[in-house]
């Protein structure tokens, strides 16, 4: 059935709504639903968007969904696509903000928190492994460098922008001969834009980079929040559906109430939307050149290590204790042999084993 641009918002509406387990999980699910079920998209077009989207500034799965819809649609579709997709969210942050100044102090919102992590936990690791396997394929030297891509992440417990570039250029030497086809409460909503618009400028890969930039700017520089409420921001963001920068409507609506959750939300997702717009039909226009094709498939490769890294970070805010480390491997078990266990029911199901475990310690 060929896709109308209504079906195409209507998706990532969806996508939007119930589509955990943060940019792993959110892009291996594009994959699967767009590429080999409904077969709106290429294959060697869904990869292109994959390497542009880190490639650019931004968080990856929005980026890649907002390319989705440009390449479908055009313009229109890139506008649908990127308000469709971010709304879901958006709106699922908002009441959480709002019920966390309610509840903040409660036991039972911390146990929340502490099941629902290592479930979400489980999801990206799936997704992960998905994703490699259909990325990758049979491809050594890509295996390769995604490996090393995922030891510097480790290592070094943050995405590097440099890092794909440098597989880009890698990639240029290695496959561009093949032929492949295709509490300072007294910030205002403009500053929250601005301050939120320059991180949407500095977020690489899965998004995730966003944490240590925060930390640094709004606890330690500006003292807008102290650790324990962000902390509590960056679980918030695991947990919702959608991409993980939708922290950035956590903080805003903690800081500044609604009018500070739009400006925020408004200045993080600007950036990722105005570079995929404007790089999108330059990638389509030269798609073919081998240079580009090298450098495409280079990044590619290195998402899929960064990806398999920011999972191992992911896990050490997660998994805090022998509780959370069994609800991690259940999940993944569960999620494995029954694979159309819908991941609602998953997190809903982590959600009430976090209520029990967390009031028994």
């Amino acid at each position: 059935m060929e896709p109308t641009l209504a079906r195409l918002t209507a998706y990532f509406l969806y996508l939007g709504a119930l589509g955990f387990g943060g940019p792993v999980a959110l892009t291996e699910a594009m994959r699967r639903d767009l590429v080999e079920g409904r077969r709106w998209i290429e294959p060697a077009a869904f990869e292109d968007g994959l390497a542009l989207a880190a490639a650019c500034p931004g968080p990856l799965a929005y980026q890649l969904a907002v390319y989705l819809g440009y390449v479908r649609y055009r313009l229109a579709g890139a506008c649908a696509v990127a308000i469709a997709f971010a709304l879901p969210p958006f709106l699922v942050v908002l009441f959480a903000a709002m019920l966390y100044r309610t509840f903040a102090a409660t036991w039972q919102l911390r146990a929340l928190f502490y099941g629902i992590a290592p479930a979400v936990l489980a999801l990206i690791v799936k997704a992960c492994w998905n994703l490699a396997r259909k990325t990758l394929r049979a491809d050594r030297i890509g295996w390769a460098m995604a490996i090393v891509a995922c030891a510097v992440t480790v290592i070094l417990r943050r995405e590097l922008a440099l890092l794909f570039i440098g597989a880009g250029l890698a990639g240029i030497i290695l496959f561009g001969r093949r032929t492949r086809p295709a509490p300072m409460l007294a910030v205002i909503p403009l500053d929250l834009f601005l301050f939120f618009f320059k991180t949407g400028m500095l977020v690489f890969g899965s998004g995730l980079v966003i944490v240590p930039f925060l930390k640094t700017q709004i606890v330690d520089q500006y003292h807008w929040l102290n650790d324990r409420q962000f902390l509590d921001s960056v679980a918030i963001g695991m947990i919702s559906p959608g991409p993980v920068v939708i922290t950035a409507t956590f903080v805003g609506y903690l800081l500044h109430g609604a009018g500070g959750a739009v400006a925020a939300t408004s200045g993080i997702f600007l950036p990722p939307f105005l570079f995929v717009v404007l790089a999108t039909p330059l990638l389509l226009r030269y798609r073919e050149h081998p240079v580009l094709r090298g450098f495409v498939r280079g990044v590619g490769s290195a998402v899929v290590g960064v990806l398999v890294g920011t999972t191992w970070l992911i896990a050490h805010v997660a998994v805090v204790d022998v509780p959370t480390a069994i609800a991690a491997g259940v999940a993944v078990l569960l999620i494995t042999l029954w694979k159309r266990v819908p991941d609602p029911a998953v997190i809903a199901a982590a959600a009430v084993f976090g209520l029990f475990a967390y009031g028994a310690r």
